[in-house]
């Protein structure tokens, strides 16, 4: 299926992927896989906002045009998920910055996890790693914490299940974050050269992303780990804080 990255549905899957609003994909030189993931229901006549929460591909090329655009559009945090080797390698040019905040959150290990694709690397993410998902959370509910941008190599998968906790938490169905973790396809379609990379990222690259690997693993969140709610109320954050978040991540619709 092909997915569309505007506001032209292709199917009843895509309709609530067509949100009224900025575009979602950003297309910044430096950056193949950077997202909006504004616009989506979230439950009870509330959307989650534009602009608020973004989701990338490494920010390591990141030319100051693109720094200086995301600073203007209220960026206040970069958090970065990808493990100590990557970081020593394509270091994030956020990783100095004193316009921003940086969190370096590790979500694999390094070396990394046993090679499984998908979706059983996700399934060991919530399983192993529950407490490193709760940290992302704690950090966009600091008072500094928003709007921030949160990503790792290629965006999709570290980012795919961080994400996925994140939007399900505040009331986003699970039919629509599964589409949105399977726009990354889309990004990496074509041949990126406005992106100006010489990485992996520079030409057209074939994703395995379908819905149906985050599907399965927001089932086993639920199954397993009661949920989105569930996982991170083990690691202290409760009620009163997922309200937070929801306020924070989501306005009144129309």
């Amino acid at each position: 299926m092909t997915r569309q990255l505007d506001n032209s549905p292709t199917g009843a899957g895509e309709l609530a992927l067509a949100a009224s609003g900025p575009a979602r994909h950003m297309r910044l030189p430096g950056t193949r896989n950077l997202r909006d993931v504004g616009g989506y229901p979230a439950g009870a006549g509330r959307v989650t906002r534009w602009r608020t929460l973004l989701r990338t591909d490494a920010l390591d090329k990141l030319p100051e045009s693109s720094q200086s655009r995301l600073l203007e559009l209220g960026i206040r945090q970069v958090i970065d998920l990808r493990w100590p080797s990557e970081l020593s390698e394509r270091p994030s040019v956020f990783a100095t910055s004193a316009a921003v905040r940086y969190l370096n959150v590790p979500l694999l290990d390094n070396p990394p996890m046993p090679a499984v694709g998908p979706p059983h690397s996700y399934l060991r993410m919530l399983d192993e790693r529950s407490a490193e998902l709760a940290t992302v959370v704690r950090a966009l509910l600091e008072p500094d914490g928003l709007p921030a941008i949160v990503g790792c190599a290629g965006g999709i998968d570290r980012t795919g299940v961080t994400l996925g906790l994140i939007l399900t938490a505040v009331g986003v169905p699970a039919e629509i974050v599964a589409e949105d973790y399977a726009l990354s396809a889309a990004c990496f379609a074509t041949d990126g050269v406005e992106a100006g990379l010489d990485d992996w990222r520079a030409g057209a690259v074939g994703i395995n992303c379908l819905p149906e690997y985050l599907l399965t693993t927001l089932e086993h969140l639920g199954r397993e780990h009661g949920g989105a709610i569930g996982l991170l109320g083990r690691h202290g954050i409760g009620p009163a804080e997922i309200e937070r978040l929801v306020e924070r991540l989501t306005e009144v619709s129309g």
